[in-house]
């Protein structure tokens, strides 16, 4: 049976600095060059150091949503505030710490935990050097996108578990200013592309005012989640996971007294990330089999009386094998 899987966040969620893609199909301009890593090192220096606004569209499933992005540094923290510009009002706000949901037209706040990696540009887990078992970097050359030269490179996939990427860096700051994620058949996924981006040490997050006249709205709490040592979890994965992918996180959000708990895992090959979401197997509208949102694949699987649901921008056979792989072991407790 598939269904389509609820979102748990308003924005998807974007793999490394850039969300870059590349087509396997496609014929490349140059050769393994060691300047790819330099590039991406820079970038990933620029998404956390720059204050920036602009904007941008993002393209999935036939579907464009236009937002703006303003980020903005002031000493060790770090501010993210994203706005919709079209269909449902909402923004988001995030810092070093929280993420803020603001939905206007169900005025509803929402506030929960930042993980890491988590933002509008996430971030390499690993260097790039490191992700060379997994991954082919090269040069592509040369574009201009929202009135600013790019140099272009592409990211290539050396199985089918996980996208490739294409990525245009601004040459003068190394931002992102356009991706293309594609499949292994050079079928686009998703696009984002900045239409305008300022860079300016000028600019201001203005969040401060984000929640000014929302004492009405209804807020909800994110409870707080324990993060679990390896040795007090219960589940493993009894087969051989994809190669490069390990399990990087896993917490327990407690339940209301006589409820089951709810888990959350986090895989990620360093580049590539994916969540397991581990709840009571007899709630209501849980998703059974797979479901796909642009890049977002998902497959649900009921184990032992739980159920698991596997979510992430990665395709749709990798969150398959990863759910059939997930085990229960009471004795592991």
């Amino acid at each position: 049976m598939t269904r389509t899987v609820k979102k748990r966040t308003f924005f998807p969620h974007f793999l490394v600095a850039a969300l870059c893609s590349i087509a396997a199909t496609q014929a490349l301009a140059s050769t393994n060059s060691p300047s790819v890593h330099d590039w991406l090192a820079r970038m990933v220096e620029a998404v956390h150091t720059f204050n920036y606004e602009g904007t941008f569209v993002y393209l999935h499933d036939n579907h464009m949503e236009t937002m703006k992005v303003i980020h903005a540094v002031r000493g060790d923290n770090e501010y993210e505030r994203l706005i919709s510009l079209n269909g449902t009002a909402r923004e988001v706000i995030r810092d070093n710490a929280s993420v803020t949901c603001v939905a206007p037209d169900s005025k509803s706040v929402s506030v929960g935990k930042r993980l890491l990696g988590q933002g509008f540009r996430a971030i390499f887990s690993a260097d790039t050097q490191e992700l060379t078992d997994n991954y082919e970097f090269r040069v592509l050359g040369e574009s201009r996108v929202a009135s600013r030269k790019a140099k272009v490179f592409a990211i290539i996939p050396k199985d089918n578990f996980r996208y490739g990427y294409r990525i245009h860096l601004d040459t003068e700051t190394a931002l992102p200013l356009k991706t293309d994620m594609l499949d292994s058949q050079g079928e686009a996924v998703s696009q984002l592309m900045f239409t305008s981006l300022r860079v300016d040490n000028s600019i201001e997050s203005g969040t401060e005012s984000l929640l000014e006249g929302k004492e009405h709205y209804s807020w909800q709490q994110e409870r707080p989640t324990r993060k679990l040592a390896d040795k007090e979890s219960q589940w493993y994965f009894g087969e051989q996971l994809p190669k490069g992918f390990k399990k990087f996180y896993h917490s327990r959000r407690p339940a209301p007294s006589g409820q089951p708990y709810t888990d959350h895992l986090v895989l990620s090959d360093g580049l590539a990330t994916l969540s397991i979401y581990i709840e009571d197997g007899a709630a209501k509208n849980l998703l059974s089999g797979t479901s796909r949102m642009g890049a977002v694949n998902a497959f649900g699987i009921q184990i032992s009386g739980f159920h698991a649901t596997v979510v992430g921008e990665v395709p749709a056979v990798t969150v398959e094998v990863i759910a059939k792989s997930l085990k229960y072991s009471e004795s592991r407790q």
